[in-house]
């Protein structure tokens, strides 16, 4: 009886120690469905969004001139969702933490945006191998959260040369149309983006959609076609969403963006598995 009872106990304490090594941070959503979190770069703290879509790490102007930037000779071209080529500069980070977690050889650009008090965008970059919870009921970010036996959909990823990394899925819309989407966790909550190349593939007429024409903080002009969509499914079926808000964009670079709260509450992203695994 007295072994069982201590072999409980050590079990229960490594149970304890395992959980204490997770970490959790808190975000909090704005109201644009923006997930925000609290970061150092070069050990000062600043309010960044959590962006799967961003490509790389990003500070804002105001942000920068608080910190000692390093410049490097390199640089990144690479294009918007909607089109704007963007030409930027690189910079390594001394250091940059989230919640006392270390990320190492990091690099960001800065951009000469005002977002309200944001600082700027943490990109997939830091989370190369750590895999990265995002926990929508409890508006905590963990890491290396154990996932064995959980549900998932595959993701394919889009590593530009070490200097930029994006995720995407293949979904299906209607029913009947298989495309490939970006996965934007920056575009906020319930945000469905298709190219307005995919209409006549859907069988759907412009004349029944709203035509809008919306610049983008960069002054470039697209087409938006805003109306209702059928379906949007996981190939897997796992996840579908039914008679949406949608927008199609011409001049849109991927064949859909979309959010990806709408893959569910709970969601692990982990690249080197290239799985998102879904717990709720």
């Amino acid at each position: 009886m007295r072994r069982s009872i201590f072999t409980y106990s050590i079990c229960l304490v490594f149970i304890l120690l395992s959980f204490k090594t997770i970490a959790q941070i808190p975000f909090e959503v704005n109201s644009n469905g923006h997930i925000i979190i609290k970061a150092k770069i070069n050990n000062v703290e600043g309010k960044f969004i959590l962006d799967t879509g961003a490509g790389l790490n990003a500070i804002f102007t105001k942000f920068s001139n608080k910190i000692k930037n390093e410049k490097t000779p390199n640089f990144f071209v690479g294009h918007r969702a909607t089109g704007e080529e963007l030409n930027v500069d690189l910079y390594n980070a001394k250091s940059m933490e989230i919640n006392d977690k270390v990320f190492s050889d990091q690099q960001y650009t800065i951009v000469d945006l005002e977002f309200g008090d944001i600082d700027g965008m943490i990109s997939l970059q830091p989370f190369r191998n750590t895999p990265i919870t995002i926990d929508y009921n409890n508006k905590k970010i963990l890491f290396d959260r154990p996932t064995k036996g959980e549900k998932s959909v595959d993701i394919q990823i889009a590593d530009y040369a070490g200097k930029a990394i994006d995720i995407f899925t293949f979904v299906e819309l209607n029913d009947t149309l298989k495309i490939q989407s970006l996965l934007d966790s920056g575009a906020g909550k319930n945000s469905f983006w298709f190219s307005s190349k995919l209409m006549e593939a859907l069988a759907l007429n412009k004349s029944d959609f709203k035509a809008v024409p919306i610049k983008s903080d960069f002054k470039k002009e697209n087409n938006y076609y805003i109306g209702k969509l059928s379906t949007i499914s996981t190939l897997n079926k796992l996840r579908k969403v039914e008679n949406l808000d949608a927008a199609f964009i011409d001049e849109l670079i991927y064949e859909g963006k979309t959010s990806i709260d709408w893959l569910g509450h709970v969601l692990t992203i982990d690249i080197a598995k290239k799985k998102i695994f879904i717990a709720d």
